[in-house]
């Protein structure tokens, strides 16, 4: 009942609101290819998603959309892209995209088993459906958002030795190889690093069943795709706080950026290493740490793809409550509402006048900033009870 309430709501709001790029090119691109048999990676196919783009007026770009996703992207995208309707098609995946929303709220609390009161609940929610990090995402239907489940979904299911699952996660994981690189690459090496071969044979196993399924179905869809990926992640501008640093101070501000590159290599190099000797908690606080500072590393990125940031926050903030208890719940509410407050107030005061935005490089600040600060300001706290107990209960309310 709640999904078709939802459908509803976002039908009605789809047709009186053009938008969802994201999901219109992939969309789009996944259309042309089970209906036509058309390269999702071809030119013919962006200039049919360019096409699409004037029909449907949504925002103009400067350059021709690409499908830049592996081939086996077309499993999350064909049951939307057997709809012809683009507004429906859009609304089941906005519906979609919001039950992964609260899912990310829920598990991630269910991550640190956060006993948590319902003021705090409430905020939470707000925070994660309503906040500029959430909303903009679901309005541009993007991929961030179940990519961010599947991420949770590895680090829960490696917590509880279910190596099977964790396998398959991290092989789907894929599908977005940009935004979670480092993270899949401190995942694989903590899984080699503590000996969990089973995970290691199972991600193998099925990662090779995607790429062989990509196959049969397009040989030469590898060329095609790392023309794409590359393409679009070269547009991608401003695509990290070094950019910005480049792009205002020059030949000093690349110095700066490559400085700041080298350094956040050199403590996810160190963390890792510390990760695979520590315990089950240490292990969940360096991934999600290597997600927030993974936007800072230099691998291009936008702040529409942070809600890959929330599972960090809620740790973050749960620690805080661990150590802090009931004195933590007012600080809790005021960083929350500093972040809502102020990341909203930075896209309205810079936002075109067509409400579309390449996304002020200020965006780059304030999320990863407070997570970072809230994960090292707890992390003695971390090694001296390293320790993760995940209840059957997703929240505990007090």
């Amino acid at each position: 009942m709640l999904c078709v309430l939802l459908t509803w709501i976002n039908f009605q709001f789809a047709q009186a609101n053009p938008g969802g790029e994201d999901f219109l090119i992939n969309w789009s691109a996944m259309r042309s290819f089970i209906t036509q048999g058309q390269s999702p990676y071809a030119i013919e196919t962006s200039q049919n998603i360019m096409a699409e783009y004037k029909v449907l007026e949504t925002s103009s770009i400067g350059s021709l959309p690409k499908f830049s996703l592996p081939l086996y992207g077309m499993l999350v995208y064909s049951p939307f892209a057997l709809i012809a309707d683009f507004v429906m098609a859009r609304a089941l995946w906005m519906t979609f995209l919001e039950l992964c929303l609260i899912a990310i709220v829920l598990l991630s609390m269910q991550l640190t088993y956060w006993k948590i009161n319902p003021i705090l609940l409430s905020a939470l929610f707000l925070f994660g459906l309503f906040g500029f990090h959430g909303i903009m995402p679901l309005l541009d239907g993007n991929l961030i958002i179940p990519v961010t489940l599947l991420v949770l979904g590895i680090l829960i299911t490696i917590h509880n030795k279910q190596d099977e699952a964790a396998g398959l996660l991290i092989a789907f994981t894929t599908i977005l190889p940009v935004p979670v690189g480092l993270f899949l690459v401190f995942v694989l090496v903590w899984v080699i690093g503590t000996h969990r071969g089973k995970i290691i044979a199972w991600f193998s196993a099925t990662f090779i069943l995607l790429i062989g399924f990509s196959f049969a179905i397009l040989p030469s869809w590898v060329i095609q795709f790392l023309t794409n990926i590359i393409g679009s992640y070269r547009e991608i501008d401003p695509g990290t706080p070094g950019d910005v640093l480049i792009s205002r101070w020059g030949a000093v501000g690349e110095r700066f950026a490559i400085g700041l590159s080298i350094v956040i290599v050199l403590i996810l190099v160190y963390e890792w290493w510390q990760a695979i000797a520590g315990g089950q908690k240490r292990f969940i606080w360096t991934a999600l740490l290597t997600l927030a500072l993974g936007t800072w590393s230099g691998i291009k990125t936008s702040p529409l793809n942070y809600v890959l940031l929330y599972p960090a926050l809620i740790m973050g903030l749960e620690l805080l409550f661990e150590r802090w208890k009931i004195k933590a719940n007012g600080f809790i509410l005021v960083i929350l509402a500093l972040l809502f407050i102020g990341n909203w107030s930075i896209f309205l005061l810079t936002m075109s006048e067509n409400f579309q935005t390449g996304v002020s490089s200020f965006l780059f600040l304030p999320l990863p900033i407070t997570t970072i600060l809230l994960l090292y300001w707890s992390k003695w706290w971390v090694i001296k009870s390293n320790s993760v107990e995940l209840k059957s209960r997703l929240i505990n309310l007090k």
